[in-house]
């Protein structure tokens, strides 16, 4: 929520490790693991109609998140198939779940199901542990036999010779994935799984029968974590599944701080659960040549066409604005696509500098924009920032800015 891949520039990084204890025994308090069933998801977007016949065909949802591949020979009469985005209500189901149809199609070749991810799909989990569930008529989420990962192109995909409700998921997650916190604040995080007979962990299907998801409430058992690690300021005590992470009563020079979880299955390392913690006051909060931080108060407006953050104090403002994606990173232009302007009195800083003007270095990283989430978060940097009185074309130097969000959208 999920991908800041570059952190403020030139900041310290400081890695703290703390190892789990070693595994209490299993708890015996837990009802035995069946399938979880779910109310069935509601339509939520444009559907998408293709007419495939006997010599197959291909079709795929609009967002090319899913896409149906039907060989030839697979259907004896042509059929209008539909893809119809609705609501995900399957557990740690991720973005938005799809109706294929018509229910009750039966082939005489497996279909082809394929999901693409994105790097912000991996936040709190990793691809090993993505996969693809379908909803059966007792409102079970099931995970077929045969599912595929393939890296290179970013996709998950699995065979079928029958359609319903499907969704993509995560089988293990560190939850929050992402989290703001107030300076001193303290934040449980659990190592979670939806997988029924867990084992051997990786790969996430069985050739021998279909896997069914459970309630998302459960915790990973204890011998598949290896270790639990805090890289940033802070303190975190872990047990087994569970950790408590208490912020540094400062900003940290590290901002996001990682936890990390090292998830392990038959004694080998199998992937990394990365939570990022984002320490600050709410607001935009900035800092100029190393001098104190500054905290303006401020808003979001997230839109389909140009986004914007503003923040002001006392006669100070602060704009960041972008256009495109709600979530990801960003490099500065010359033009309003990409932009920073901080305002203090009658001097103000912007993404260039000089009287060309050349482009400022340094990126925006926007996370946890979406429309799950109340607030906006992100770093920024600005290396250098060019400032200016009154007239933007009349530089009178260089600073190097660095800051990060915190602020609630607005809109």
């Amino acid at each position: 929520m999920k991908n800041i891949t570059n952190t403020l520039l030139g900041l310290a990084l400081i890695t703290l490790s703390v190892s789990c204890t070693e595994p209490d025994p299993a708890p015996t308090n837990l009802p035995e693991p069946t399938g979880h069933v779910t109310a069935k998801g509601t339509p939520d977007g444009t559907a998408v109609t293709a007419a495939i016949g006997p010599a197959g065909g291909t079709i795929e949802s609009t967002d090319k998140r899913i896409r149906v591949e039907i060989p030839a020979g697979a259907l004896t009469a042509t059929q209008t198939i539909t893809i119809q985005p609705i609501t995900n209500k399957a557990p740690n189901g991720q973005g938005q779940a799809f109706r294929l149809t018509p229910h009750g199609l039966q082939f005489a070749k497996p279909a082809t199901i394929s999901f693409k991810y994105t790097d912000e799909d991996l936040n709190g989990t990793f691809a090993e542990a993505l996969g693809i569930a379908y909803q059966d008529d007792k409102g079970i989420w099931k995970v077929p036999k045969g599912l595929t990962l393939t890296k290179e192109t970013k996709t998950v995909s699995v065979p079928t010779t029958h359609f319903s409700d499907w969704s993509f998921f995560e089988a293990v997650s560190l939850e929050p994935g992402y989290k703001a916190l107030d300076l001193g604040e303290k934040t449980t995080l659990a190592v979670k799984h939806v997988l029924k007979d867990i084992v051997p962990l990786v790969p996430l299907t069985s050739e021998d029968q279909e896997l069914e998801l459970l309630n998302p409430e459960y915790l990973l058992d204890a011998q598949y974590i290896d270790k639990w690690e805090l890289k940033g300021d802070g303190d975190l005590k872990a047990t087994n599944s569970t950790a408590v992470y208490q912020a540094p009563n400062y900003i940290p020079g590290q901002n996001p701080v990682r936890v990390e979880v090292s998830i392990k299955s038959k004694g080998k390392a199998v992937g990394l659960l990365i939570s990022h913690m984002y320490v600050m006051p709410e607001g935009i909060t900035l800092q100029v040549d190393g001098g104190d931080w500054i905290t303006l108060r401020g808003g979001a407006n997230i839109n389909s066409t140009h986004n914007i953050i503003e923040g002001q104090l006392a006669g100070t403002f602060v704009v960041l604005g972008w256009v495109g994606s709600p979530r990801g990173q960003f490099h500065w232009t010359l033009g309003t696509n990409v932009s920073f302007v901080y305002t203090v009195g009658l001097r103000s800083y912007q993404n260039r500098y000089g009287t060309g003007p050349s482009l400022s270095g340094g990126t925006l990283n926007v996370d946890d924009a979406g429309n799950q989430s109340p607030y906006v978060l992100g770093t920024f940097t600005v290396t250098p920032a060019g400032w200016y009185h009154a007239d933007p074309y009349n530089p009178l130097g260089t600073a190097q800015i660095r800051g990060m969000f915190r602020v609630k959208k607005v809109n």
